[in-house]
């Protein structure tokens, strides 16, 4: 039989330790809510737009003032599509909803070498996130195109049971601001599925 000393102290010490990294962790998501209305605001961007698409099972925002244009493409891949851009026309992008039963990671490094063969493309990085308790990735990279300028891309990808949810923003590289990446997440996080 062996016995085993338990240190008050130090067990006192390492719940009190839990317990405040419990409470900033805490604390550090209501601010970081917060920090995106700042963001938000001190952008101009105060009321956002609903859409509602593919008879009402996916909604989502964007901030009043953008212009918006739907298309449709064959094939079936693409449910629904929709070009945006910003009331400065800083910002572009667009909000897909694509059926696929492929892995989305799978689908995704594919997506990067057929698009490395087209286009010019540096400082690719791919993150995974959580946007509303699903499963996503973050792409991030920047994309020369035909008129010689660097845009930065940033695209979130989110897993859906047979179909994914994309949203791209595009900003040339001059334009960037720091604030974009946060503005881009609280649109993304607007994202609701019924």
């Amino acid at each position: 039989m062996k016995v085993i000393f338990i240190n008050r102290k130090k067990v006192g010490i390492i719940v009190i330790i839990l317990g405040l990294m419990m409470t900033l962790w805490g604390i550090s998501k209501q601010f970081n809510d917060k920090l995106k209305t700042a963001i938000l605001v001190e952008n101009n961007i105060n009321l956002l737009n609903n859409y509602e698409v593919l008879d009402g099972r996916v909604s989502y925002k964007l901030p009043v003032g953008w212009t918006t244009k739907e298309k449709s493409f064959s094939g079936g891949e693409i449910m629904y599509h929709n070009d945006f851009q910003s009331s400065d026309a800083v910002i572009h992008g667009f909000m897909e909803v694509w059926k696929s039963k492929q892995e989305l990671k799978v689908f995704l490094e594919n997506s990067k070498n057929i698009s490395k063969e087209q286009n010019t493309i540096k400082n690719y990085k791919m993150n995974n996130i959580l946007i509303n308790g699903k499963k996503a990735y973050l792409v991030q990279y920047l994309i020369s195109v035909a008129d010689n300028n660097w845009y930065k891309a940033y695209e979130y990808f989110i897993q859906g049971e047979e179909e994914f949810y994309r949203f791209s923003f595009f900003t040339r590289s001059v334009n960037f601001k720091e604030a974009y990446g946060a503005i881009f997440e609280s649109i993304v996080e607007t994202l609701k599925i019924n």
